[in-house]
């Protein structure tokens, strides 16, 4: 049959940007296929009047210093994503506004963050110290897994690293109480449990102390001009590589011969490819872009098990005053009146009662993010998306408006810092934002999620041999073996896209 390209990838979210430049960097013949007009999904940005906002990324893990990269900024070294990068300066401020009343910075360096938490908790250093021992293998096994998959099996975790092997899979909070960690140092390390979007009696260990580990070990980043930047250039880098993107064009069905996908229609053009790499939910792809008799039993089987992650509610502040005038020092301020996850988690389900945000200020990382005299935060709460289902229309704008008031008046009042007299520009995404913009199914924006059965120590093991649930279409971005989250899509479409070169190569031989 003949082909009009090696590779398709259909999406130009995170995940089908980082397969797109991977299959090209690899001397492939790519297409990257977008209905939207600008790549990067919710990876972009947007204005209000004189500011320009980050629409979803708080920060970036992974990424690293020169002198000591992570793999984000190796694949971007590699690629030649050219974009500019600044450190948040601390890991995080966390405030317990309840009656376990707490206010503590974290700092960043494995050593500074110890001994802060031990300064802060007397009795936990041998707990604390053990805990680190345990998610530094845990991060370097799991780095490994996220990376190359195919070359970890089992009975070599089990034998050449323990501490993976005994710990990796349980429950994150079960492994802080088996090490008798006092609960005050437990609801520290617990901060960053938001951006996984599951409760910490339920996700794994191994996924939570890696992300922890690398926030810590490697600082988090945020570049200079937004999400937007990092898309625009990935495009760049494919387009440098000899491959080609279309935007505002939209995949209409996937083409299938003899039991394989080969190629994608569009409109009333079909176009032939060896390798089909889909950047979607594959709910999206098998209930939309395929014949219904194409679709394998255990896939959909697999796809109904699976429940739908979470959505947001954010609310952006351009502030005519500067983050020194306001007295804001901190990046990320992690609020709630409890740190059970259990209970956050629950209010996640329910429009009021969802007592849980995050407080990002830009200015603290990147201090020209905004004009001078000026200062960028936008406030993030985590709904599941059904609880925005009987919201009626008339009732839509009265509720985001009270829902920003709410998260507004708790952060000043958990921080002292006041800043309602000072907003010049506000917009508000909730739920149905999101649906709408990304054509989510609840605006989900984290993919699936994460069931005991079906999280990432599971999925990497096994992404090698389900990485084709048909022959010759792969999945990236949230959908993939990672979860979902900015390191996580671009590391699955890096995967996927290799998988596909595999592929190819081996229909050279």
């Amino acid at each position: 049959m003949k082909t009009d390209y090696d590779v398709i990838v259909i999406g130009a979210g995170n995940g089908g940007l980082a397969a797109a430049v991977t299959a090209a960097k690899l001397n492939h013949k790519v297409l990257l296929v977008e209905r939207h007009n600008l790549p990067g999904g919710a990876a972009t940005s947007f204005t209000r009047g004189r500011f320009e906002f980050e629409p979803s990324l708080h920060e970036l893990a992974g990424y690293g210093p020169q002198d000591n990269p992570g793999n984000i900024r190796q694949f971007f070294d590699w690629a030649g994503i050219d974009v500019q990068f600044h450190a948040v300066p601390d890991a995080y401020r966390m405030i317990n506004t309840g009656k376990d009343k707490l206010d503590i910075r974290m700092p960043t360096g494995i050593q500074n963050f110890m001994t802060t938490l031990i300064q802060a908790v007397p009795g936990s250093q041998a707990s604390v110290q053990a805990f680190f021992k345990i998610a530094i293998e845990n991060a370097q096994v799991f780095a490994q897994l996220s990376a190359h998959p195919e070359a970890l099996d089992p009975a070599t975790l089990a034998t050449q690293h323990p501490l993976f092997a005994k710990y990796g899979h349980q429950p994150y909070q079960r492994v802080l109480q088996a090490l008798d960690m006092p609960a005050k140092a437990q609801e520290i390390l617990l901060a960053y449990w938001c951006y996984i979007g599951i409760p910490s009696d339920e996700f794994e260990f191994a996924y939570f102390a890696s992300m922890l580990v690398s926030y810590v070990t490697y600082s988090a980043y945020i570049p200079q001009n937004r999400s937007h930047e990092i898309s625009s250039a990935l495009v760049q880098a494919l387009q440098a590589n000899g491959g080609t993107a279309w935007f505002n064009t939209e995949v209409t069905q996937l083409l299938t011969a003899e039991g394989a996908v080969v190629g994608v229609q569009i409109g009333d053009r079909k176009l032939y490819a060896h390798e089909v790499i889909a950047d979607l939910l594959p709910d999206t792809v098998y209930s939309h872009l395929l014949p219904a008799e194409m679709v394998p039993t255990t896939e959909l089987k697999k796809a109904n098990a699976r429940e739908l992650g979470t959505s947001g509610f954010l609310v952006y502040l351009g502030l005519n005053r500067s983050a020194t005038e306001l007295g804001i020092h901190d990046y990320s301020t992690f609020i709630a009146r409890d740190w059970d996850t259990r209970h956050q988690f629950a209010g996640m389900h329910q429009l009021h009662g969802n007592d849980f945000m995050i407080m990002n200020c830009l200015n603290v990382a990147n201090p020209t993010c905004s004009p001078a005299g000026t200062s960028i935060l936008y406030a993030t709460q985590l709904f599941f998306g059904d609880s925005w289902d009987q919201v009626r229309p008339q009732d839509y704008p009265h509720l985001k408006t009270q829902l920003a008031r709410d998260v507004i008046t708790r952060y000043e009042q958990a921080t002292g810092v006041h800043i309602q007299d000072s907003i010049e520009e506000i917009e508000v995404a909730t739920p149905v934002t999101f649906a709408r913009y990304l054509r989510a199914p609840e605006g989900d924006i984290y993919g699936y999620y994460g069931q005991p059965w079906d999280q990432m120590v599971a999925r990497s093991l096994t992404a090698a041999q389900e990485d084709e649930p048909l022959p010759h279409l792969h999945f990236c971005g949230g959908a993939g073996h990672m979860l979902d989250g900015y390191s996580s899509a671009y590391a699955s479409g890096q995967f996927a896209a290799r998988q596909a070169s595999h592929n190819l190569q081996k229909e050279v031989l």
